[in-house]
C-alpha cells in the first residue's frame, strides 16, 4: 500500500529519547501507510549510528538517511520534506513519543477542511499547545502515561480542532500542496533551528492556509534534548528574525494568549482525568500565604498520589477565589466569585466526584465554603497548622511579635470584629462537625482543649516525619579553631526572631564574644552586619549551602509556640547540633537527642550571648564524635497515620453516579471564571505605594527610620495599603 505521509525523525543526540520515539512510532497501529524518514545529522554519538542502522534493517517502512556533515535542524527537514511530491509530512522531534492511531486521527483531522495547511496535537511541552498548563511546559500529570492520557484526549476532543497562529515544531503535519505552495523551511534565516517552523505557518497563513490545533491528540515531548546549550540563544535570534519578517507575528500570539480558545478542550480533559480517576478526590481548603500550610499539603498530596488526586481551594485578593486541579504552584486552575458562583462550584465539585474535604485553615476564605460538607454531604478534617481558630491570632503573639498566652484578641495586632466568645461559638461551627481535628503535635493539642474539650483530636506529624524516621546521628564537627559559627534559617519575622537575633549578634560584636551568626534566608527589616546574610535559599540548593557556610550549630529563634516546623526536619536530616527555645513542637521533637538544647524562649540577648560563650567552649573541648539518637520520639499514637490511616479510617462519601457533563454548562462556567480573571488585574496604587516603601526600607536611611518607627505600627501600615502577601507583590 503507498504511504501517504512521511514522519521525519531528524536525530542529532539524545540516544535514550530516540530510542522511546522511534519504538513509540512503529509500536502504534496506523491504517493509513506511511513511511518513517530518520536523518542522521552527523551525530557524534557512534552508539546513535549504530542504533539506527540496526533498527532501520529489522523494520521496512523505515528510510535512513545521514548527513555526511552536521547541517542543523532546518535544513535536515528540509531534506526529509524534499523526498516526496506527493505525501503529506509529520515532523517529529527525537525526543517525543506518540500512542495508539495518533497519526491516523492528524489525518483524519486534515481530511475534513481541505484548507487546513498545518496541524499540531496537544503537548506537556508546546507552548501555546501545552497541556495541563497554557504556555507552560510540564511533567506528565501523576499516574498518567503517554497511550492513556492520548486515549482520554481522543475520546473527550473527538475531532475537534481550534485555530492558532502558528504551529510547534515539536510534532508537526504539513499537507503536501500546503508545502508546495509556502515552501521549504528558510534555511538561510533560520540557521540550525528555532523559528522557522512559526515563520513558515505565517507564510502559509497569508496564501490562506489553516494552522489548527489538532485537539484529539496527545504526544509526549521531552524539550531540549539535543542543543539545550544553545536554546536560550537561538529563541532569542529567532523572535528578532520573526518580527522583521512578520510585524504582526508577536501581536497575534498575544491575542491568541488573551483569548485562550482551546480552554475549553484542556479543561475538559482535566475533569475528565478526575472524573475516571480510581483514587479518592480529596478538596483541600486553605489561605493564600504559603508557608508550612502550603508545603504540608504539597507533600501531603505527594505522599498519597497513588490514592488521591488533590483539589485546592485559596481565596486571592480582590474576592477571587481559585481552585486548582493539583497541589503544586503549576496546577492549572479555575477561578470563582464568591458568593456569587457558590452554586457553580457545588455543581462543578459533583462532576468531579469529589469525595472528601480538609480545611487546613480558613483565613480568607469566603464563609460559604464552610457550607460546602453539608451541601454535598460530603465529610471533612480540620487540621491546626497555627492557632488562629482560637483568637484569630496565628502565632498568639503581642505588637512585639512575643509570645503571649490567653492574648487578648482585642489588643493583639489581629483586632478581631467579635467578642472572643462569639469568635470560638462561630469557629466551633466548623471544628464540631469535623471527623479529626488533625494536630502536628501534642502541644497545640494542649492548647486548643483549652478552648475546645469535646473536640475528635488526632495527633500526627506531619509526613516528611514519617518518611525520614529514624532521624540520623548528630555529630560535633567543631574543633575551636575560629569563631563558633551559628546558623539561623528562614523567612525571619519578629515572631520568628529576628529581632532576638539581632540583639544577641550586636551583644557579641560589643563584648569581642568569638561568636558568628548567619542568617540563609532572610528578616521583615534589614538587619545590621553583625548578622551575616546569605539571603533565601530553595530546599533543593540547602545541601549546597550548607557545605559553603560549614555551620557548626543551628539556631532557632521562634518567639512562638511553632506547631511542626518544617525548617527543624530540614536540620534534623543534616546531624548538626541545635538548639531550640522550650514552646511548641521543638522539646517534643527533639526528645533525646543528643548534642541538643532546649532553652527559655525568654531568654534575654545577655543571657543568650552568655550561653554561647559557654557553648563554645564545651563544643571546642568535646573531641569529635557521632553519636546516635536512641529512642527517637514518636507521636503517642506511634503508626504512621499519614501512610495507614489518613485515607482509610474514616468514612467517604457514598459513592454516586457522576452528573452527565455537557459542554453548554462547562463553557457557561469557564465563561464566568474569565470573567473573574479579567478583574484580577494589576497592583492598585495602595500596592504600588507599598513596594515603593520596600523599596526605601532597603537603603541605608529607610533601614535606620525602620528601626524607629514600631514593628506593629509598621504592619498595620502594611495592612492597610494591602493584606496581601510581599512574595504575591512582587510577583505581580
Amino acid at each position: 500500500m503507498k504511504p501517504v505521509v512521511d514522519i521525519i525523525v531528524p536525530v542529532y543526540g539524545g540516544r535514550k529519547e530516540l530510542q522511546r520515539c522511534l519504538g513509540s512510532v512503529v509500536n502504534s497501529l496506523q491504517k493509513k501507510p506511511y513511511r518513517l524518514v530518520i536523518i542522521n545529522d552527523a551525530s557524534p554519538d557512534p552508539d546513535i549510528h549504530a542504533d539506527l542502522w540496526q533498527f532501520a534493517s529489522v523494520h521496512e517502512q523505515v528510510i535512513l538517511l545521514e548527513n555526511d556533515e552536521n547541517m542543523g535542524f532546518v535544513a535536515t527537514v528540509n531534506r526529509g520534506m524534499a523526498l516526496s511530491e506527493d505525501n503529506d509530512v509529520v515532523l517529529l522531534n527525537s525526543d517525543t513519543e506518540v500512542a495508539n492511531d495518533w497519526l491516523d486521527r492528524l489525518l483524519a483531522a486534515a481530511e475534513r477542511d481541505e484548507r487546513i495547511g498545518t496541524l499540531t496535537p496537544f503537548s506537556n511541552n508546546a507552548t501555546i499547545c501545552s497541556f495541563p498548563r497554557f504556555c507552560q511546559s510540564s511533567a506528565l500529570p501523576d499516574q498518567w502515561d503517554v497511550a492513556a492520557l492520548d486515549a482520554l484526549f481522543r475520546r473527550v476532543n473527538a475531532a475537534e480542532v481550534v485555530d492558532i497562529p502558528t504551529g510547534v515544531g515539536f510534532c508537526q503535519y504539513i499537507r503536501r500542496q500546503c508545502l508546495q505552495e509556502t515552501g521549504l523551511f528558510d534555511v538561510e534565516r533560520f540557521g540550525r533551528g528555532y523559528g522557522e517552523e512559526n515563520d513558515f505557518c505565517r507564510r502559509a497563513a497569508k496564501l490562506g492556509w489553516r494552522n489548527v490545533l489538532c485537539c484529539d491528540v496527545f504526544v509526549f515531548h521531552e524539550g531540549g534534548v539535543s542543543f539545550s546549550d544553545e536554546q536560550a540563544e537561538r529563541i532569542t535570534h529567532a523572535q528578532e528574525i520573526l518580527q522583521q519578517l512578520h510585524p504582526d507575528y508577536h501581536a497575534l500570539v498575544e491575542k491568541h494568549i488573551q483569548q485562550n480558545p482551546a480552554r475549553l478542550q484542556r479543561t475538559r480533559v482535566l475533569l475528565e482525568m478526575l472524573r475516571t480517576s480510581p483514587r479518592k478526590k480529596v478538596l483541600h481548603l486553605t489561605h493564600h500565604l504559603g508557608g508550612g500550610t502550603k508545603k504540608h499539603i504539597r507533600e501531603l498530596s505527594a505522599w498519597l498520589a497513588d490514592d488521591m488526586d488533590a483539589l485546592v481551594i485559596r481565596p486571592l485578593e480582590g474576592g477571587a477565589t481559585m481552585l486548582s486541579f493539583g497541589a503544586t504552584d503549576e496546577a492549572p486552575g479555575l477561578l470563582f466569585s464568591l458568593p456569587q458562583m457558590y452554586p457553580q462550584l457545588l455543581e462543578f465539585l459533583r462532576m468531579a466526584g469529589v469525595s472528601r474535604l480538609h480545611f487546613h485553615h480558613t483565613l480568607g476564605l469566603e464563609t460559604c465554603l464552610w457550607g460546602v460538607p453539608g451541601d454535598l454531604q460530603l465529610p471533612f478534617d480540620v487540621t491546626l497548622h497555627d492557632y488562629y481558630f482560637i483568637n484569630a491570632h496565628p502565632s498568639q503573639t503581642d505588637a512585639k511579635g512575643r509570645y503571649t498566652p490567653n492574648l487578648d484578641a482585642q489588643s493583639s495586632s489581629y483586632p478581631l470584629a467579635v467578642s472572643l466568645e462569639k469568635w470560638q461559638e462561630n469557629q466551633s461551627q466548623l471544628l464540631q462537625r469535623a471527623q479529626r481535628v488533625i494536630a502536628p503535635s501534642a502541644w497545640v493539642v494542649r492548647e486548643f482543649r483549652r478552648y475546645y474539650p469535646d473536640l475528635n483530636y488526632r495527633l500526627a506529624w506531619h509526613p516528611d516525619s514519617e518518611e525520614h524516621m529514624p532521624w540520623p546521628a548528630v555529630e560535633n564537627v567543631y574543633r575551636g579553631e575560629r569563631p563558633l559559627r551559628v546558623l539561623v534559617l528562614g523567612a525571619l519575622s519578629p515572631e520568628k526572631g529576628a529581632d532576638i537575633l539581632e540583639a544577641v549578634a550586636v551583644a557579641a560584636r560589643n563584648k569581642s564574644a568569638p561568636l558568628e551568626f548567619h542568617l540563609l534566608g532572610y528578616a521583615y527589616r534589614p538587619l545590621t552586619e553583625t548578622v551575616i546574610g546569605h539571603g533565601a535559599y530553595s530546599e533543593a540548593d540547602l545541601p549546597r549551602h550548607l557545605q559553603e557556610l560549614q555551620p557548626d550549630l543551628v539556631w532557632f529563634t521562634a518567639q512562638w509556640p511553632e506547631t511542626y516546623s518544617y525548617t527543624l526536619s530540614e536540620m534534623l536530616l543534616t546531624g548538626l547540633p541545635i538548639v531550640a527555645p522550650d514552646i511548641g513542637a521543638f522539646p517534643e521533637r527533639l526528645q533525646n537527642r543528643p548534642l541538643t538544647w532546649i532553652v527559655s524562649w525568654d531568654s534575654s540577648p545577655g543571657q543568650w550571648l552568655q550561653w554561647f560563650v559557654e557553648m563554645r567552649d564545651y563544643l571546642a573541648n568535646n573531641s569529635p564524635q557521632v553519636q546516635p539518637w536512641q529512642d527517637q520520639p514518636v507521636p503517642c499514637e506511634g503508626e504512621k497515620f499519614y501512610r495507614h490511616s489518613y485515607l482509610s479510617e474514616t468514612d467517604l462519601a457514598e459513592e454516586k453516579e457522576l452528573p452527565v457533563m455537557d459542554d453548554s454548562w462547562l463553557g457557561k462556567l469557564l465563561l464566568q471564571s474569565r470573567n473573574v480573571e479579567g478583574r484580577q488585574g494589576r497592583l492598585s496604587r495602595k500596592e504600588r505605594l507599598l513596594m515603593h516603601l520596600l523599596a526605601l526600607r532597603q537603603g541605608r536611611v529607610g533601614r535606620f527610620v525602620s528601626r524607629l518607627v514600631p514593628v506593629n505600627v509598621q504592619r498595620k501600615l502594611k495592612r492597610k495599603l494591602s493584606r496581601k502577601p510581599i512574595h504575591e507583590l512582587h510577583h505581580k
